[in-house]
């Protein structure tokens, strides 16, 4: 009597589930999380309602079918351009948003046409390097400014120039603040910052770079992208690595650096984010900065078992021995 009831209470259960199969096909599926999307790269995430099958904040992959509710569309962000698309139904074309890993890193050692000579200059070395601004583009318009200290220098000037201004600072340290009693950098106008080493009153070496701070259009536009992408509501590691994209699809790697070296100072525990970090200082020419984080990022992945992640700050390794095999650039003083 009692294997009968037992038979039929799963005939039951095995008629309900089947009854709702159709519903439970039909109920959208969310993954915010990275490490929860069996595919790699991801392609993007969802930002806008209105698909059938994923929610606002999923992620999608590589051949995943959009049912796109009353032959509308839903909005995309691109992982590989930063820029949100408009999508019918059916799959991703590739030709509209690429697979990320196949744009991110033109310089390897399959694609050495791609190299651009690495920054010269090491902690201790007989010319100084500049380590911020990260890159040619900010939204930051007084920068801080920082570079490797030089054998022997017993003082550094730093030099600001463009055709509307200009200023200088001699300093003992290897860092400024942009001074408050300076003009401030415009959007849209070149500039160029230059670090000379000083050994006993004569310049012995320098380094430069140049900055351009965004036009106010382009930083309205990049605020917004922003604000769409912390109103999903998404875990702040997923924010910051959405953001991330955004900022490095407009060369903003200052940004992008600071971001990603506030929430490592925080002790965390996800790999990925040590390992963008070091993505971001190999894309900014910094070899030895981004050693260090992918050395982090593979700790990281081996004590959590994700594979994945160790496979990618171990090509990120390799990546540095490769690009410390470039030659550098090197400036006599002037």
């Amino acid at each position: 009597m009692k294997k009968l009831m037992f038979f039929g209470g799963m005939c039951c259960l095995t008629s309900l589930i089947l009854i709702h199969l159709p519903l439970l096909a039909n109920v959208p599926l969310i993954r915010v999380r990275r490490n929860q999307a069996r595919c790699e790269p991801q392609l993007g995430r969802i930002v806008s309602k209105g698909d059938k099958r994923f929610e606002v904040g999923s992620l999608i992959c590589k051949g995943d079918e959009l049912e796109v509710l009353n032959g509308g569309f839903v909005q995309l962000l691109c992982f590989s351009s930063g820029k949100f698309l408009n999508l019918p139904s059916g799959t991703i074309p590739l030709d509209k948003c690429a697979e990320s890993e196949q744009v991110s890193s033109p310089c390897n050692p399959s694609n050495t046409d791609g190299c651009r000579i690495q920054k010269g200059g090491t902690e201790g070395s007989d010319e100084p390097t500049i380590i911020s601004p990260y890159s040619t583009s900010t939204l930051n318009s007084r920068p801080k400014i920082t570079w490797t200290a030089v054998k022997g220098a017993t003082s550094y000037k730093v030099k600001v120039k463009s055709y509307e201004f200009g200023w200088e600072k001699v300093v003992n340290e290897t860092r400024l603040a942009y001074p408050s009693d300076e003009k401030e950098f415009q959007p849209g106008t070149p500039y160029t910052i230059y670090v000379f080493a000083y050994i006993d009153g004569e310049a012995f070496s320098y380094d430069e770079t140049f900055v351009d701070v965004l036009s106010v259009a382009s930083q309205e536009q990049i605020a917004q992208k922003i604000k769409r992408i912390k109103g999903l509501g998404l875990p702040l590691d997923e924010t910051i690595l959405d953001v991330d994209v955004i900022y490095t699809a407009e060369n903003l790697l200052n940004e992008t650096i600071e971001m990603l070296k506030t929430a490592t100072a925080t002790n965390s525990q996800n790999p990925t984010l040590y390992r963008v970090l070091g993505d971001r200082y190999l894309k900014a020419k910094l070899p030895k900065e981004a050693k260090s984080e992918y050395l982090m990022a593979a700790e990281l992945a081996k004590s959590s078992n994700n594979s994945k992640e160790l496979q990618k700050a171990q090509s990120g390794l390799n990546l540095v021995e490769f690009y410390n095999q470039l030659p550098t650039k090197r400036n006599p003083p002037q």
